[in-house]
């Protein structure tokens, strides 16, 4: 039993080690690469004190039991500013040391306690109250950072439907992965609290990072993020039109909007809007982006997001996948239209995966397309 540990300890931190040395040999490595290459550092180093831990071998060292208390108030920061940097939320780069400077405290007090607590037994009781609180505060501190991250997520995804009229492509099952294990490993530490179990969550964690970090393009590869880093919903300055995949993290160091528009300048830019979706159909490009109707128009992101909350009660992806769908609706009359399927047609108005259309389609009108042609009395070519 105990060589079956002993692999599974070697394992754990093998798997952590080449996952490190993975993510260092990227070049070009983006703000958010930088956070996950020191987060894997300090996660191998954590791991290696949870194995020692667990295998018994802290008896044998006793002098340095103790040390790996400020480890666990890193990961919550680092889970945290990693989002972050990943879905461009950033703005204040140096104020987000701030969230390590417990970590730094809990070290600097461990530097005058732990060296009289392994001298003194007396001490090791006398200083019992304050280790107990440390180990509260990391369990706060891990619970306040998935929940903290989890907003960060909520808006992000608030953010694309700002901005993209096609979301199929653009992935956040990577962030839920990362803020799913790591609050996954916050429940083994409050309710089980056993050396072994945590170390078995830790490198299981970190197994499914690899994984699936592997399987993401742009993780652990050189190739580029596409549509994993995208600028905020509202922009400030006027941009060019560009496709999801020539954003750059550059480009994305965008404020949000301030300035309101007046309601006669909203007036004109919507009566703009409708001749262009009528005239051009816009709608139908899969890629079309927030920033290119806006460079079509002349107008800067962040105005039109404006004119499309307030005149449309809608954000940018509803709005177009709206136009889409009565698209549909008006191609699937016609006589022509009756020797293609549900799903050419989808095609033809702008969709770009039957998954996308079916859902924003039952969303709009509350039925299925194939119950819409249906009651339509239309007959549609089946899918097979």
């Amino acid at each position: 039993m105990a060589t079956g540990w002993q692999l599974i300890y070697v394992a754990g931190i093998s798997i952590s080690l080449f996952l490190f040395i993975m993510l260092i040999s990227k070049r070009q490595k983006t703000g958010a690469d930088k956070i996950l290459s020191i987060w894997l550092f300090f996660a191998l180093v954590h791991l290696i004190f949870i194995a020692w831990y667990a295998s018994g071998l802290a008896y044998k060292t006793p002098d340095l039991v103790g040390w790996e208390l400020p480890l666990p108030f890193l990961h919550g920061p680092f889970l945290y500013l990693y989002i972050l940097f990943l879905s461009c939320q950033h703005h204040h780069k140096w104020l987000y040391l701030l969230h390590f400077i417990p970590a730094i405290l809990v070290a600097i007090i461990l530097a005058f306690v732990l060296p009289e607590v392994h001298s003194s037994t007396y001490a090791l009781s006398a200083f019992t109250p304050l280790f107990h609180g440390m180990v509260t505060a990391i369990m706060i501190s891990g619970v306040v950072y998935v929940i903290l991250s989890l907003i960060l997520l909520s808006r992000h995804q608030r953010n694309i439907a700002g901005q993209f009229s096609n979301t199929d492509k653009i992935t956040l099952s990577w962030m839920r992965y990362l803020i799913s294990g790591m609050g996954v490993i916050w429940i083994v530490v409050i309710f089980i609290q056993s050396a072994q179990a945590l170390y078995i969550a830790v490198a299981l964690f970190i197994f499914f990072i690899g994984y699936f970090g592997i399987r993401q393009t742009g993780i652990f590869s050189n190739t580029s993020l596409p549509h994993e880093v995208l600028l905020p919903a509202v922009l400030e300055t006027a941009a060019q039109p560009k496709k999801a995949d020539h954003i750059t993290e550059t480009a994305d160091r965008i404020k949000y909007e301030k300035t309101k528009v007046d309601e006669n300048k909203a007036s004109e830019i919507q009566a703009e809007l409708l001749v262009l979706m009528k005239e051009q159909e816009c709608y139908k490009d899969p890629e079309l982006t927030l920033g290119d109707l806006a460079g079509i128009l002349n107008i800067t992101p962040g105005i039109l997001s404006q004119v499309i909350n307030s005149r449309e009660g809608k954000n940018f992806y509803d709005y177009i996948n709206t136009l889409r769908i009565e698209a549909f609706k008006q191609l699937l009359l016609q006589p022509e239209s009756r020797q293609y399927t549900l799903l050419s047609l989808a095609f033809e108005c702008g969709f770009n995966s039957k998954t996308s259309f079916n859902r924003n389609f039952k969303k709009i009108t509350g039925m299925s397309p194939s119950v819409y042609a249906r009651n339509q009395k239309i007959d549609i070519p089946s899918e097979n």
